[in-house]
């Protein structure tokens, strides 16, 4: 870019509203892949009692292929922040995002048991790469101040994203059967990538629309990503212990309501598909709240404190 391009680009950016920044423009998309993501990791649970009796599935089997993301989602949590720091969160997330609506879309084209299985494996993959890539991405572009309020919004995101899935796919399915909304659901997924690829960049320094104060709050962080000393693998693993059992339980409770509340309604309360989704919704909506409200008070302790020990771990 020139340097009057340049020197023009940044007097837009000066001109442009705090709440449409750059910054604020990325985080607004990554809240709408937590919630589509969400929508497509879930949609399975809802459309199951159909789904199950037309494929002739057992509740066994069901249960399998619901599982079945979870082994790559698992596994990838590893090694996965490794390939993005490689490749990039912007690149990534396409890539993800592609993966994503593919899966989603193909899973209404399904016949039985093991072309239902394959393909939430590949969801798996999909969508376990890119949640470590979507947090990348917040620490790229967003001050330390505002990564508490970050992660609770996107979360409050994917809550919101259970609670609508029940009523949503309901309504989906009155007008275009299971499979069809599957397929709705798996084009409708292609507009946040659609925006990412618009909205971000892979290096804040070079995007156009980035003001100089914007860039200096980002500055501190990237000192520090830039100065990291090796990692003490082990330390870490004792110091992190307590919070992965606190995630595994939390991860294993989320599972049951996330993958088996609409099912439980139906079957053994005898609630329609339309009442079972509504009641479903409603126990799922309150995470919205809680996820809000949790990173918020995050950073809150931060700004009090100047600790990030004390806001992010106490």
């Amino acid at each position: 870019m020139t340097g009057h391009g340049l020197s023009r680009s940044k007097a837009v950016a000066r001109h442009v509203p705090r709440w449409m920044s750059i910054p604020n423009r990325i985080l607004a998309v990554l809240c709408l892949m937590y919630l589509v993501l969400y929508i497509d990791r879930v949609n399975l649970a809802t459309v199951g009692p159909r789904m199950t009796a037309e494929l002739g599935m057992s509740n066994t089997q069901f249960g399998l292929a619901i599982s079945a993301f979870s082994y790559p989602y698992a596994l990838i949590q590893l090694f996965g922040g490794r390939v993005i720091d490689r490749f990039g969160p912007r690149r990534m997330l396409l890539i993800c995002g592609a993966i994503v609506c593919v899966t989603t879309v193909l899973t209404g084209l399904v016949g039985g048991m093991a072309s239902l299985f394959a393909l939430r494996l590949a969801l798996g993959i999909g969508e376990g790469f890119a949640f470590p890539a979507a947090t990348r991405a917040m620490a790229t572009w967003l001050p330390p101040a505002r990564w508490g309020f970050a992660q609770g919004i996107t979360h409050a995101a994917a809550r919101l994203g259970n609670a609508l899935t029940p009523p949503l796919l309901v309504g989906l399915m009155a007008l275009v059967s299971w499979r069809g909304a599957f397929v709705v659901l798996g084009l409708a997924s292609a507009v946040w990538v659609i925006l990412w690829l618009v909205v971000a960049r892979e290096n804040p320094e070079r995007h156009p629309g980035m003001s100089d104060e914007e860039r200096a709050e980002l500055a501190p962080a990237a000192q520090q990503a830039a100065t990291t000393p090796p990692v003490p693998w082990w330390r870490l693993a004792r110091r992190i212990a307590p919070v992965t059992a606190v995630d595994f339980c939390y991860g294993w409770t989320l599972w049951v309501f996330l993958t088996w509340l609409p099912s439980f309604f139906f079957k053994n309360f005898g609630l329609d598909l339309k009442h079972s989704a509504l009641f479903s919704g409603g126990v799922l909506l309150g995470g919205v709240v809680g996820d809000w409200v949790g990173g918020a008070a995050s950073d809150y302790i931060y700004r009090r404190t100047g600790s990030l020990q004390a806001a992010r771990r106490n």
